[in-house]
């Protein structure tokens, strides 16, 4: 008796251990992600636009250069990590999303993306509207997939907004069609206005 509640108690810890590490990990990138803003901004602030605006404007390309790359190089890296688990069955098609028999998750989804967007990672956004087509599967295991930005209106709101998808992971539960999990491409886009 004591061996099996042993063997319990060593499975429910296993399976909080892996919840405690999927949350890390979706913190993680955009932990990540405020890092190379700090690293950029703290470059930056070591130069006085009073004192030197010509050198400041300068130093700021270069820095400013070496963010995108490197917020490019984290994207990428998740990126090319992605294994795909199911699919596409080209001949299923799903004409619309409400189609799926647990469509309230898209749903969700979509007010998630722009009620929780991580607006403390833009920096130095005056205002305006901001846009970005995000393109994306959704795996049979419900995680995001292959997700691109296309059409941003920033580049670095771009690459933001495709980390962020990455850091919500993917639904709680894969999409059904059928009685059967499903890989479904989608095109949402992200729309905010900063003022």
């Amino acid at each position: 008796m004591f061996f099996s509640t042993l063997i319990i108690s060593f499975l429910s810890v296993q399976k909080i251990n892996a919840q405690e590490k999927k949350k890390f990990l979706n913190r993680n990138i955009l932990t990540e992600v405020r890092n190379i803003q700090k690293r950029f901004s703290d470059s930056i602030g070591q130069y006085d636009y009073k004192k030197d605006s010509a050198l400041y404007r300068q130093k700021y390309r270069a820095f400013y250069g070496e963010k995108i790359k490197n917020l490019e190089n984290l994207y990428q890296n998740i990126y090319d990590k992605e294994v795909m688990i199911g699919k596409m069955e080209t001949t299923k098609e799903i004409s619309s999303p409400s189609q799926l028999e647990n469509s309230q998750q898209l749903q969700d989804l979509q007010k998630r993306l722009t009620a929780d967007f991580p607006v403390y990672l833009i920096e130095d956004y005056e205002g305006g509207i901001y846009r970005c087509n995000l393109n994306f599967m959704i795996d049979i295991d419900g995680k995001f997939k292959n997700v691109k930005y296309k059409g941003a209106s920033d580049t670095e709101f771009g690459i933001i907004s495709a980390l962020f998808l990455y850091a919500i992971g993917g639904l709680e539960k894969p999409l059904i069609y059928n009685k059967k999990p499903i890989v479904q491409n989608f095109a949402q886009p992200i729309v905010l206005r900063f003022e």
